[in-house]
């Protein structure tokens, strides 16, 4: 099985579940891991499976402006918070998922990341990037995930050895 795990991520985070999740894929074939800013590059005709993820902002996806709130954030954290080289101007998801190319009922997958807490407060991105991968014709291989982070913006203990086995049972076709 060949896989590609597309990612969006400000301060890491969302990058080492995306490692993590292609980590847990390689047990049964090869897993690129791409940003989104180089998605755009990525050829996706070998691809078996296509995985996306993205940070949870404002109870959905990132847009620019909250991409500009990330890195306000991080220049007043004084260092507690660093910006992934490129995240502020980059390519976000939302341009990746509608340049995509037609799934024709190829297989994929969502994940986000989002602090932890009732989906009712905090939301989650992995729904809207699992229903624009479904319009773009791609077949769900597993219900949307999502990694939690806290109030620090701290990957929650367990949370990447999680997303191994998601990718795991995603590579098994049991999720």
């Amino acid at each position: 099985m060949r896989s590609l795990v597309i990612y969006e991520s400000m301060y890491g985070n969302t990058h080492a579940v995306a490692d993590a999740v292609a980590e847990g894929l390689r047990t049964a074939g090869e897993a690129r891991v791409v940003s989104a800013a180089d998605a755009a590059k990525a050829d996706l005709t070998d691809v078996d499976l296509l995985v996306v993820g993205g940070p949870t902002h404002v109870h959905s996806l990132p847009w620019i402006t909250t991409r500009r709130s990330a890195a306000k954030a991080a220049e007043s954290s004084h260092g507690r918070l660093t910006m992934e080289p490129g995240a502020e101007e980059a390519t976000g998801l939302r341009t990746v998922l509608e340049d995509l190319p037609a799934g024709a009922g190829k297989s994929s997958a969502a994940f986000d990341t989002r602090l932890s807490g009732p989906v009712l407060f905090t939301g989650h991105a992995s729904k809207p990037i699992a229903k624009r991968l479904r319009q773009r014709g791609y077949t769900p291989a597993a219900a949307p995930a999502s990694f939690l982070v806290d109030k620090e913006n701290r990957m929650l203990d367990g949370e990447l050895d999680r997303a191994v086995a998601w990718g795991k049972s995603l590579a098994a076709g049991r999720s």
